[in-house]
């Protein structure tokens, strides 16, 4: 009898032999036999079922079969939904500003009526006037008359009062002045400017965005509630305080808050019109932004300066069209391929709507039209080689359905097939087989089941995976899961063409050493326990029962458990709903297959059944055969 170090020799001399066999093995379907040895449980030729041929294996750069359908224009339909999030923004804006309005005007009105008095205040008395008198005739005739502290007290009261009284005042004043100048430049950050395409649109938009931001018009906004909490404040202080004396200071302090006011929409009104004579000077800076602090009075003190300045030339016609020409000539020193507009507006696309199904399906045919380094940057997987990684990983963090989950499937395989993976493990490049294991391949109805290609991909691709010895134990439970849906389908030729892989998985075993079959073969009789167990007893389906390759392999790994000493029922750190015993006893009630079909197995119970399990699977996190 051969041994197995020359088995696993020559297993391993016909390992590229075989793999090549398997990437363009054609698959046809015998006219005079295929059907009925697929009616039998899947015996005979494994690459003689399925009509036509597999021209070879989905790779990285091949057109995509099962990629999101195009609804309509992916450009129109991205800057819709970000005008809509815009839109909302804006209104928000707009609703809160409409109601501090409201709000500040009823409330000045309210501090003016006590302001109309309270200012009287700060006059002088003519009770005082007459008291000096008397103070003065008592002097002249040597009598004593009592004074009074409250004087004091009281002028004293009268200019706290009416300071932040006034002050009060002037903050709900001039959150009503902002709130109006907030408006208008929100008028003009959303007026809606045509453009050439909705590429340029979305470029436009950003520019516009990232303007706002950087003039801090949101921190404006949001500050506007505070002026008005301020004033409530201070008007709540100085009804506390009724009596306060007369005095200048009132009319300092009421000066500098009343400039420091007037001078927010004077630079407001000034700023546009410097950065734009400003912009022939820094087009070729690497950040450029516009003044968002447009406004109707701002427009027409352009319009003067251009008069004094230019002699009446505009080169402008609106805030719009200077937004364009910013947009149009900028270029950096840093030189760029792309618009930094339209990369930064792709990136933050990506960040807002990811977790939409249907804007992630548009943006993909966008980025379909763009070079591989533009949506690398979009979906900040920078540095990324292909498009089916790019699209693997932004899809992968995006809303799942059933259309995204076939093209996750189909993105998966591609890059597993492609050279540039071939020396890299599941567990490396893109983690496990779970996304194949999650899809539906019959379907309940509603669903339509796999086309018959993907199901050909995914064996073909599961049997080259297996040759290129690169199984990990990561690998193990969600590749069992789809043999166990292949081996299940109720197509009798994919059921045939699938019990193939257990011949892969045999060739593999022979050629792994002894200590990795310890690792693995637990594993595998663990998962094909489970597929057992699930098998009905009155109508079985699956092909690794049914078919002779599939018993055969099951008591294969029998023998390797008896021989390496391993008690499976033992080795599990989890109740299982069958023993691997039971698990024979069915297949053999099932098949009909005699009863002596399995041998007598005995364990010794002086040696250790197998290394700790969890201390094993531990250290074969990142273990690769091969």
């Amino acid at each position: 009898m051969p041994s197995r170090s020359g088995s696993r020799e020559r297993a391993s001399s016909l390992k590229s032999k075989k793999t090549a066999s398997i990437r363009t093995i054609p698959i046809q379907v015998s006219t005079s036999g295929g059907a009925e040895n697929a009616a039998r449980g899947g015996e005979g030729d494994c690459g003689s079922v399925f009509p036509g041929e597999v021209a070879r294996l989905w790779q990285e750069g091949d057109p995509y079969r099962f990629s999101p359908k195009r609804r309509g224009d992916p450009w129109e339909e991205s800057m819709k939904r970000v005008d809509l999030y815009d839109d909302e923004m804006c209104r928000g804006w707009k609703e809160d500003v409409d109601t501090l309005l409201v709000f500040a005007g009823l409330f000045s009105a309210a501090v003016t009526a006590f302001i109309i008095e309270s200012y009287k205040w700060l006059q002088p008395n003519n009770l005082d006037f007459n008291l000096q008198l008397l103070q003065h005739i008592a002097v002249q005739l040597n009598t004593q008359i009592p004074t009074s502290s409250q004087q004091d007290f009281s002028a004293a009261s009268a200019v706290r009062i009416n300071a932040v009284w006034f002050l009060s005042l002037i903050f709900s004043l001039s959150t009503v002045l902002l709130g109006i100048l907030c408006k208008q430049w929100l008028r003009e950050h959303r007026r809606d400017t045509p453009v050439s395409s909705s590429k340029e649109a979305l470029e436009l938009r950003q520019l516009r965005f990232e303007s706002l931001e950087k003039w801090g018009i949101p921190a404006l906004l949001a500050s506007l509630p505070l002026f008005l909490q301020l004033a409530l404040v201070l008007f709540f202080y100085g009804l506390l305080d009724l009596l306060w004396s007369l005095n200048v200071v009132v009319a300092a302090i009421c000066t500098v808050a009343a400039a420091i006011s007037v001078s927010i929409p004077f630079l407001t009104t000034i700023l546009p019109t410097y950065y734009l004579f400003k912009f022939s000077s820094s087009i070729d800076e690497d950040e450029a932004h516009i003044c968002p602090y447009k406004s109707p009075q701002a427009w027409l003190f352009y319009k003067l300066m251009t008069f004094l300045s230019l002699g009446g030339h505009d080169p402008f016609q609106s805030w719009a069209s200077s937004d364009l020409f910013l947009l149009r000539n900028h270029s950096p020193l840093r030189r760029v391929q792309h618009s930094i507009f339209l990369l930064r507006g792709l990136r933050w696309m990506v960040k807002t709507f990811c977790d939409s199904s249907v804007m992630a399906n548009h943006m993909f045919h966008c980025f379909q039209n763009l070079p591989v380094d533009v949506a690398a940057f979009a979906t900040g997987w920078i540095g990324a080689y292909s498009r089916d990684s790019i699209y693997y990983h932004f899809f992968k963090n995006s809303a799942w359905d059933l259309d995204l989950g076939k093209f996750l499937a189909e993105l998966f395989l591609r890059q597993i097939n492609s050279p540039a993976h071939k020396d890299r493990t599941v567990g490396d490049a893109l983690k496990s087989f779970w996304h194949l294991a999650v899809l539906d391949f019959v379907g309940d109805g509603q669903a339509p089941q796999l086309h018959l290609e993907f199901l050909q991909q995914i064996i073909a691709t599961v049997r080259c995976y297996c040759a290129d010895d690169r199984i990990t134990l990561f690998d193990m439970n969600p590749l069992m899961i789809v043999c166990r849906d292949l081996w299940r389908h109720p197509d009798p030729a994919i059921r045939q063409q699938s019990i193939c892989i257990v011949d892969d998985f045999e060739a593999w075993i022979s050629r792994t050493s002894e200590e990795l079959q310890r690792e693995f073969i637990p594993s595998f009789a663990s998962s094909i326990t489970d597929i057992i167990y699930l098998e009905d007893e009155r109508a079985p389906t699956s092909a690794l029962v049914l078919s002779e390759k599939g018993r055969a392999f099951i008591k294969l790994l029998d023998k390797h458990l008896a021989v390496q000493n391993i008690d499976l029922d033992k080795y599990s750190l989890q109740e299982v709903p069958m023993s691997w015993q039971e698990a024979k006893a069915k297949v053999l009630r099932l098949s009909g297959s005699p009863p002596d079909f399995f041998e007598e197995v005995s364990f010794d119970s002086n040696t250790p059944a197998t290394n700790n399990p969890r201390g094993s699977l531990v250290a074969s996190d990142s273990l690769t055969v091969g």
